[in-house]
């Protein structure tokens, strides 16, 4: 056994063999842990590790009866004397080799006693302290309340960008439907126009015919009255006026919901060429748009080398006639050329125009304005006018 000073932290164990302890001088044992019982001095101990010392040594150790103390019977003999007494072979101890008998211990004396229920007693108390001091501060609702204050964080964000990309969901859902709204009345107006005659054609407009008589083209359209707008096809429209050898080019409009409208550009006579008794007019492609037995009013007739209508002279002549103003050009009774170099006019007063080529005409064209005007106003009588180089006219 320890002595009190001396706690193990684990329980002790009872030796099996104890041997008893030698006397000390003045006749009183010495038993470990509780210094000198004779003497009165024993260790100084706590009130609490006194208490618990008391309470071990009535529960383990009974008390000593006055019979068992006069007799000098020790209640716990030791177990190497008793087996030598049992077995009654062993030899004889002499006096030097005996041990001196315990002396008797008064009634009033403190045992040795287990001082593991004491430790154990200790420890439990430690143990109830930390875990008291650990509920004191609590850090496991500490902890908890973090998650909570994290978990409502998660959800204020969750709410945040649920509504930002609900607003973006929207905007496109608005977006889809839009577009498909305008697709689907889209689709609905090509049926409506294609299998309904709610779009069918009812009025037919023609645009830009002079020489023309519009009547005669609305005439040739006619075919289209009652067709639905989307299958008005442009073949059939370009079939229609085919007969019209003044319709240069043309151009088809559909106006909803029952309105057809063709606008045409007419070709332009520059020329008449008399082929035998006839008269027959011509643009400048060489497109024959109308013959007759006397020339057209308006067009200049041409002469020479213009009767080939392949030929350079015809070309050069043809687009200066054409790239002329039509009131110009209405004063312009005859045209000839030898080649591409020399096209000349006749006015219908009597005055000769040298052309040349047809490079510049539309300001060849207006320097002959301007000085047929000028001698004019200044009545002077002039026969011949050279535009060949309109930057140097020249009139004699």
């Amino acid at each position: 056994m320890k002595r009190p000073s001396g706690f193990d932290r684990s329980p002790e164990r009872r030796p099996e063999a104890e041997p008893a302890p030698a006397p000390e001088e003045g006749g009183e044992a010495a038993r470990p842990g509780l210094g000198r019982v004779g003497d009165g001095a024993a260790t100084h101990l706590s009130s609490a590790t006194a208490d618990a010392l008391r309470r071990a040594v009535t529960l383990r150790r009974p008390v000593r009866r006055p019979a068992e103390e006069s007799a000098g019977a020790d209640p716990d003999p030791d177990p190497a004397t008793a087996e030598s007494m049992t077995a009654g072979s062993a030899p004889a101890r002499t006096a030097a080799e005996e041990p001196a008998a315990a002396p008797s211990v008064a009634p009033d004396a403190a045992e040795t006693v287990d001082l593991s229920e004491v430790r154990e007693a200790k420890a439990a108390g430690r143990a109830l302290s930390l875990r008291r001091g650990e509920r004191d501060e609590d850090p496991v609702r500490a902890a908890e309340k973090r998650l909570k204050a994290a978990g409502r964080q998660r959800r204020a964000r969750i709410r945040s960008e649920r509504k930002r990309f609900s607003a973006d969901s929207r905007r496109r859902r608005r977006v889809w439907l839009i577009a498909g709204g305008a697709v689907l009345g889209l689709a609905l107006f090509v049926l409506a126009g294609v299998f309904t005659p709610l779009m069918a054609v009812r009025d037919i407009q023609v645009e830009g015919t002079q020489a023309m008589n519009p009547d005669d083209v609305t005439g040739a359209l006619a075919r289209f009255d009652g067709v639905p707008l989307a299958l008005v096809d442009d073949a059939e429209v370009h079939q229609a006026l085919e007969p019209f050898p003044l319709v240069q080019r043309y151009a088809v409009e559909r106006v909803p919901p029952s309105t057809l409208i063709v606008r045409i550009e007419e070709r332009v006579p520059v020329m008449s060429i008399k082929e035998g008794e006839i008269f027959s007019v011509y643009d400048a492609a060489g497109v024959l748009l109308s013959s007759a037995d006397a020339p057209a009013e308006g067009v200049p007739v041409g002469t020479g080398a213009l009767a080939d209508r392949s030929g350079v002279p015809f070309r050069t002549a043809a687009r200066a006639l054409r790239d002329m103003p039509a009131e110009l050009r209405a004063q312009v009774a005859a045209v000839s050329a030898s080649s591409g170099q020399d096209v000349t006019f006749a006015l219908t007063s009597g005055v000769e125009v040298i052309w040349g080529d047809a490079e510049r005409s539309a300001y060849k064209a207006l320097v002959l304005q301007r000085m047929l005007a000028s001698l004019a106003a200044q009545e002077r009588p002039v026969s011949q006018v050279d535009v060949s180089s309109p930057g140097a006219p020249v009139f004699q």
